[in-house]
């Protein structure tokens, strides 16, 4: 039988399939296992510089200062978590006080607006509201019924999701600390090995994009909570600065984003007779939205070498194939994929 000789182009069409094939293989399969290790890996070699120079001043072993280290992280973390709570639990509180009030006015502006309906149209105005109300009861029952119970009933997924949460938090920062202990000798052993060479070039273009990420994060929340900052607090809306920074923090939440804010208000304002601050709010969640669909693919894309067209669809498609969790995995693979394919071909892609 004679060999199928394949040409340059085709090996080159078949090694990049077989990446991709073992990319999605690791990320789908291996990653949930093998992550809390990297994780840790990586934050020993953020860490290992700073808790090296805090050594020399204080004599104590590198683990403990680790620990120290993250603990004062860890209560910044909760301080932050509890005002965040706080906010949102006393705007709870007052919108929970305002409810009757809200509702009285909901049923004046469905009175006027059912009149301007038969004064304009000669159609029925009570009629109207007869049907408008009879089917917002229908919609209350139906959530009594059937969507509450399917919340409560999600409860257990919940718990298990918090639990999960904490365990790879856990193992991450215990895998932290026997990381950072031997973090030197490990790396000079790394770098010593010729064969893998290769292997360490790619992981250092994939902490390089992981570092521009989190910069390219902080950075758009910077600029919305600015945004939302300003333009709610010139609008004379009480408490805009603030709503404005917690809406910075929230748009970092994957389909949640701005809206779990600014929406909320602009219903809250609309049923209060504020019409011109509601549309503010509504068109300020608009903006944010286009603000981070623009600067997202711009700061990531621009300094990783790849298309910001390309984040783009590396995040449609990671959530199509990982879920929520794509949001990251997809960009990340993509990465990956293009740095071990520049490594095997030395050549940009």
């Amino acid at each position: 039988m004679e060999k199928i000789k394949l040409s340059e182009s085709k090996k080159r069409y078949l090694g990049f399939v077989a990446i991709v094939f073992l990319v999605y293989f690791g990320m789908k399969y291996l990653s949930p296992i093998v992550s809390p290790f990297i994780v840790a890996f990586l934050l020993a070699g953020f860490m290992n510089p700073i808790v090296t120079k805090m050594q020399e001043k204080i004599k104590i072993k590198k683990s403990v200062l680790t620990g120290l280290v993250l603990l004062f992280f860890l209560l910044i973390a909760l301080f932050l978590c509890w005002i965040l709570g706080a906010a949102l639990f006393a705007g709870g509180k007052s919108l929970a006080r305002e409810l009757p009030g809200f509702r009285e006015e909901l049923i004046i502006l469905l009175e006027s607006s059912c009149d301007g309906i038969e004064a304009r149209f000669g159609i029925d105005g009570v009629v109207i509201e007869n049907f408008i109300m009879e089917q917002v009861e229908v919609l209350a029952d139906n959530l009594e019924v059937n969507v509450f119970p399917m919340v409560m009933g999600k409860s257990v997924s919940i718990f298990k999701v918090l639990g999960s949460t904490l365990g790879f938090l856990a193992v991450t920062g215990i895998a932290l600390l026997f990381i950072i202990k031997d973090y030197d000798k490990v790396m000079g052993r790394f770098i010593e090995e010729e064969s893998l060479r290769g292997v360490i070039e790619v992981c250092v273009k994939v902490v390089v994009y992981i570092k521009t990420f989190i910069k390219a994060q902080l950075v758009i929340l910077c600029v919305i909570s600015s945004i939302c900052a300003l333009t709610l607090g010139l609008a004379g809306i009480k408490g805009g600065a603030v709503y404005g920074v917690i809406t910075g923090f929230m748009d970092m939440l994957p389909f949640i984003g701005t809206g779990i804010m600014l929406m909320p208000l602009a219903l809250i304002l609309l049923l209060q007779g504020s019409y011109l601050q509601a549309v503010i709010c509504a068109g300020l969640y608009g903006v944010c939205a286009l603000i981070r669909e623009f600067l997202e693919p711009k700061l990531i894309g621009n300094k990783i070498g790849v298309w910001p067209v390309g984040i783009l669809f590396a995040v449609f498609a990671g959530i199509k194939l990982f879920g929520i969790a794509g949001i990251i995995k997809g960009p990340l693979a993509l990465v990956i994929i293009c740095e071990i394919c520049r490594y095997l071909w030395k050549k940009e892609i």
